[in-house]
């Protein structure tokens, strides 16, 4: 009987090791997980924010070397971080750099011909690795396409294309509002399959557009979730998606406040006030105190909740934000504000705009 437990012995110590190394490969592959999130949360987005911040104090130099250091902490920066980064290595006479940015834009999905319509980098096309850049476009192309998913990125821009079609007939939302109704929850159950399969569909899966776009057009499937319709709530999902680094806090922000139908996060952090009925009514906006950009008065009591659970998506705090977009309102060379930054407030007379702006302060 002991020999016969002795033969056992080997065979039942393989399986415990065989056992016991799957369950390390399996706490290393979810710890290596919750760090890579983790990362993105302490170490990329707060260090992208003291970047954006020398940029504002015209420091490009310093702004420079904290783009270095975010980039050095994760596996995939996102564009728009690559784009600034590559302004100021641009800016500063940092050849080498800027270029190594722009190649990692194209690798990306950005366009060239896109970077040569931006004047900030015209400096660089009097340079002799200018040539050798466009000349390399073609393989650095082929590059991103091989590294990309571009069938699912046709898949996930098919349903903005579903979204639009009926949007765009004759009667719109008018005629076609129980059709579109439809849609919209298909496009819900499509998407979530896609998460379900591949994660959230971020840059490292299907790259940008040929433009730098702040939101693939995906994401008007999320934006349609509203509350108020009793929507999907992509919330979990959006959060979870910039821990991982797969979508930036300020769009998960925006995407959050539209479906909660709320200013929540406060991605919406200026307004600006429009005449659109006559040249003396704009006259008379000008004039006044609503000629400035407008914000929120909020107490500072608030601003600090405001903070919190902005901070706790990576978000900078909501003094910053305003910054960097009063600063991106007046130098476009950067990529500080996104489309909804700004709120355009179209009203027929003074008195209407000073109606709807009582709860509003001019910007410091």
């Amino acid at each position: 009987m002991k020999t016969l437990n002795r033969a056992k012995l080997p065979f039942k110590r393989v399986i415990f090791l065989k056992y016991s190394l799957l369950l390390l490969l399996c706490l290393a592959f979810f710890q290596s997980k919750a760090d890579t999130e983790s990362t993105y949360i302490t170490a990329y987005y707060p260090v992208i924010n003291q970047a954006e911040l020398s940029i504002v104090a015209n420091d490009y130099e310093k702004a420079l070397s904290f783009y270095r250091e975010a980039f050095s902490k994760v596996q995939e920066p996102f564009a728009k971080d690559i784009y600034n980064a590559a302004v100021c290595a641009t800016l500063v006479n940092d050849v080498k750099q800027a270029f190594n940015y722009l190649e990692d834009l194209v690798v990306k999905g950005v366009e060239l011909t896109y970077l040569e319509r931006q004047d900030v980098f015209e400096p660089l096309h009097s340079h002799k690795r200018w040539k050798k850049f466009a000349k390399k476009y073609p393989k650095n192309r082929r590059k991103y396409q091989r590294k990309t998913d571009q069938d699912v990125r046709a898949d996930l821009d098919e349903l903005y294309a579903r979204d639009q079609y009926f949007r765009q007939a004759k009667g719109g939302l008018r005629v076609y509002g129980d059709t579109l109704r439809k849609i919209e929850n298909a496009n819900v159950v499509i998407l979530r399959e896609f998460i379900d399969k591949y994660g959230y569909p971020g840059e490292a899966l299907i790259g940008v557009a040929d433009t730098l776009e702040d939101l693939p057009r995906f994401s008007i499937v999320i934006q349609r979730q509203t509350k108020a319709k009793k929507g999907y709530d992509f919330s979990p999902i959006l959060k979870s998606a910039v821990s991982a680094g797969k979508l930036s806090p300020q769009a998960a922000a925006f995407l959050m406040d539209q479906q909660i139908g709320s200013n929540l996060y406060r991605s919406r952090v200026l307004v600006k006030v429009k005449c659109n009925t006559s040249k003396k009514c704009q006259e008379e906006i000008d004039n006044s105190s609503l000629s400035s950009y407008l914000t929120e008065k909020i107490s500072e009591e608030e601003e600090e909740k405001v903070n919190t659970i902005r901070a706790e998506i990576g978000l900078e705090s909501l003094r910053d934000y305003k910054r960097k977009v009063l600063y991106s309102l007046n130098d476009k060379r950067f990529k500080l504000n996104y489309t909804w930054s700004v709120t355009n407030y179209n009203v027929p007379s003074k008195e209407a705009a000073e109606v709807l702006t009582e709860n509003l302060i001019a910007v410091e």
